[in-house]
């Protein structure tokens, strides 16, 4: 991270007026007006559709508007013990602190993901890229700062397909080679920071040889390759940013991702978001926390609860696949804690029915006219009651980003200050920035506190 960027988030807060939004009063007392929900299916389009990446972001300040309340922008603690992930972060320039993020499509576009990376590793050093996935492979949106991808013809699958015709493993994606042999390309765009790596572990199921390994212009490199149960490790000789890896596999080979490692201390922030995911989306996977087992986290941070805001209302059994998820990254990761973060207040798309007396050929009749307009998603808010109330019976941490957003009303000052996309569930780049840096704060506060 460049110093120009520590300056920009450092900047002092600026106020933003609120703009409390609502419906437009309709003063003719011929005219009323009706709000109807939309049908699910329009929903998940919205919520499952593609978060814009540009290119190349400029750089942007990140002021922390009056609307956010600072003084909640902290980790409630729920009786669980940080001081091992203190201690992690103290040892951070003898070995990496590794960090699991997974959530929805507000972090398969790793922009809020991506500023929290930066900031900790300006801290406390750049381990490695981390994690990365064949998103783009499996049609769907990937970030800017890595290369997943391959000449080859492959069998793709991602979480939220109703059927997967094979296995899909932790980071939500799936491909399987069409041919015995098969060659990808992996590495880190060159952008602002250098992120060079000597080791790559390639995830996947099924058996994996790998023939030869070169570098962006074709030339071999040395590397060594370990093979493991559920993962493949290859060691290079030198610093790369990009290599192209040839392999052979059998018939039930898919993959499912990368990671790449610096092989140095510091810091490695792993991002799994897939658009349209649940906490029910990852229990169908079933082997989540097995598959991140080998990223050996010290804290893993779980964002949903936005898309489950958009479908029938159950929170006996939200709480439950919550806990299932819990305990399936908990059961494989005995050492890692676990922080759940809230859902921010959102809008969801409505129909209107407007109804107007007009006269037509000397008779009055009643006309209606439909359109769509937007309302606050009222089902945001039980559903983060339920997020704090298991965090509090379980001894979660929580992170209440509901709260520091703006609490209720929120969504009205976001809009206002073009924090939110248009659709009114994602938010804008900036937005995205912002919700990153608050959390590196409140990661930050949480390291200096005591329980």
């Amino acid at each position: 991270m460049t110093l120009y960027h520590k300056f920009l988030f450092s900047l002092t807060a600026l106020a933003f007026a609120p703009v409390v939004w609502g419906q437009t009063p309709v003063s003719e007392p011929s005219q009323t007006e009706e709000i109807v929900d939309e049908t699910e299916d329009l929903d998940r389009t919205v919520r499952e559709d593609i978060v814009d990446i540009p290119e190349e972001a400029d750089d942007i300040d990140i002021p922390i508007p009056a609307f956010i309340k600072r003084s909640a922008n902290h980790i409630i603690f729920n009786g669980a013990d940080w001081s091992c992930l203190r201690k992690a972060f103290e040892q951070s320039k003898v070995s990496p602190v590794s960090i699991v993020h997974i959530g929805d499509s507000h972090v398969q576009a790793d922009i809020n993901t991506g500023t929290t990376r930066e900031l900790l590793q300006y801290d406390f050093g750049n381990a490695g890229r981390g994690l990365i996935a064949p998103l783009k492979i499996c049609g769907t949106n990937q970030p800017t700062d890595y290369l997943f991808q391959s000449r080859n013809s492959w069998n793709a699958v991602k979480l939220m397909n109703n059927s997967w015709i094979q296995t899909v493993g932790f980071t939500g994606t799936s491909i399987r080679p069409a041919s015995p042999t098969s060659e990808l390309t992996i590495g880190t765009r060159d952008t602002d920071d250098y992120n060079p790596f000597t080791s790559t572990t390639l995830f996947h199921n099924g058996k994996l040889t790998v023939k030869e390994v070169t570098d962006s212009k074709g030339n071999p490199l040395h590397f060594r390759a370990i093979p493991s149960r559920d993962y493949t490790q290859i060691v290079l000789a030198d610093l790369a940013t990009q290599i192209n890896v040839k392999f052979a596999s059998a018939g039930d080979l898919t993959l499912y991702g990368a990671s790449l490692s610096g092989d140095r201390p510091g810091v490695f922030y792993h991002a799994i978001g897939n658009n349209g995911a649940t906490y029910d989306s990852y229990n169908r996977i079933g082997t989540v926390g097995v598959g991140i087992n080998p990223l050996q986290p010290n804290l893993v941070i779980i964002s949903l609860g936005t898309n489950e805001a958009f479908g029938r209302q159950d929170i006996s059994r939200f709480k439950s696949s919550i806990h299932r998820l819990v305990s399936n990254v908990r059961s494989a990761n005995p050492d890692a804690l676990i922080l759940l973060t809230t859902p921010m207040e959102c809008h969801r798309s409505v129909t209107t029915k407007t109804k107007k007396r007009v006269k037509r050929k000397g008779r009055y009749r009643t006309v209606t006219s439909t359109g769509r307009t937007y309302a606050v998603n009222p089902n945001i808010a039980p559903l983060r009651k339920a997020i704090l109330d298991y965090g509090k019976e379980n001894g979660v941490a929580v992170y209440d980003w509901y709260d520091v957003a703006g609490g209720a009303g929120a969504s009205s000052s976001w809009i206002s200050a073009s924090l939110f996309a248009k659709d009114r569930v994602h938010h804008s780049h900036k937005g995205y920035n912002l919700n990153g840096r608050l959390l590196y704060d409140a990661i930050m506060d949480a390291l200096r506190s005591q329980n």
